[in-house]
């Protein structure tokens, strides 16, 4: 049997969802080489895409190349089951196996364009329904999705996020060199607060003992704090956009507190490889976070300035978590075991 990925990922820029498209296809590829990544012509991360053998299809782009030349292809070759570890697929598609990260913009469709909530609100929920088998990132992500789409707990599985291929790489090969650094990592957009995050940095005592480094995009910041980039200088935060994944890796080495005060997430990537990187950690106290980071993070309140305050005061005073904590937590997050998952449901479903 042929398994076929979507691999509509390889277009766009790296975030979460693209992250558990790399990091899993890779996985799926080693562990069943009859896989073939199925693409469109528009390839953004043309490294990957040349190491998965991607096979372009068609000459459409985006949306409309997955809901027409890529399920047209398959079913002339007989409609093999199609993997889609990127929220979306084909709606008029019987063989379909997909990935749902979260459902964000269900519960907060303001976050986005009402173009972008539109088309979400009207494609997932009938792709959920009419898969094969669906996949999330968490046990929370999975309770809100079998809830809002009506599905039986049986028909959705959990695929953790894990910690990515080169970060494991590089870890091994350097020490791990701490500085008084803050370190946000994330699009800049409405639910990660990054704004409040910036305020609550600025009016904190740390601001004179640390640097707040915000890993996202530097004109949202502008727009959604009203400071200036001389004000955000001025009061030691330091903005990066479109870093590479070796200076990532870096800033997760020298960060002494990787901090996320996300209003909602499905799974949280960037907490797990600070705690990967031996990072203290601060969380909005939501329940993902409190599913997966319990025992290691110091939480907040996202919406409350001086909740966010003192649990930064907090991390910085206390102890970097217990190895064998962070430990356990990688050996239950990783890649390997998702993609075994993802096979094991597909293959036995073809039995």
């Amino acid at each position: 049997m042929k398994l076929f990925v979507n691999a509509r990922f390889l277009s766009q820029p790296i975030s979460g969802v693209q992250r558990y498209g790399i990091e899993c296809s890779r996985k799926i590829k080693n562990l069943y080489p009859n896989t073939i990544f199925l693409t469109h012509k528009n390839i953004h991360n043309t490294e990957v895409a040349k190491e998965l053998e991607a096979l372009e299809v068609g000459n459409r782009t985006g949306h409309l190349w997955e809901q027409t030349e890529l399920p047209r292809y398959l079913k002339k070759i007989g409609a093999p089951p199609l993997f889609n570890p990127g929220n979306t697929a084909p709606l008029n598609y019987p063989n379909n196996y997909i990935t749902i990260h979260d459902i964000a913009f269900r519960v907060h469709p303001e976050w986005n364009s009402r173009l972008f909530s539109m088309w979400y609100n009207y494609l997932v929920p009938r792709i959920a329904r009419k898969a094969m088998h669906v996949f999330t990132v968490s046990k929370t992500a999975k309770q809100d999705i079998v809830s809002a789409f009506a599905l039986p707990g049986t028909k959705v599985s959990v695929t953790y996020n894990g910690v990515p291929e080169h970060m494991l790489m590089r870890t091994k090969e350097q020490n791990l060199t701490k500085k008084p650094l803050i370190l946000s990592v994330g699009s800049f957009n409405t639910r990660k607060n990054h704004h409040l995050l910036i305020r609550a940095f600025l009016d904190s005592k740390l601001r004179h003992s640390h640097r707040l480094a915000i890993v996202g995009d530097k004109s949202k910041v502008f727009s959604e704090t009203g400071i200036s980039e001389t004000e955000l200088q001025m009061g030691n935060i330091d903005l990066y956009r479109n870093l590479s994944e070796s200076e990532l890796c870096n800033k997760y080495k020298e960060a002494e507190i990787v901090v996320s005060v996300s209003a909602y997430e499905g799974f949280g990537i960037p907490i797990l490889e600070g705690i990967y990187n031996g990072c203290k950690v601060v969380c909005s106290d939501i329940p993902v976070y409190r599913e997966l980071y319990n025992d290691v993070a110091s939480f907040c309140n996202p919406n409350i300035q001086d909740s966010i305050i003192s649990a930064l005061t907090q991390a910085a005073e206390s102890r970097v978590p217990d190895t064998r904590q962070t430990q356990h937590l990688t050996s239950i997050y990783n890649y390997a075991e998702s993609a075994e998952t993802i096979l094991n449901i597909i293959t036995k479903a073809r039995i």
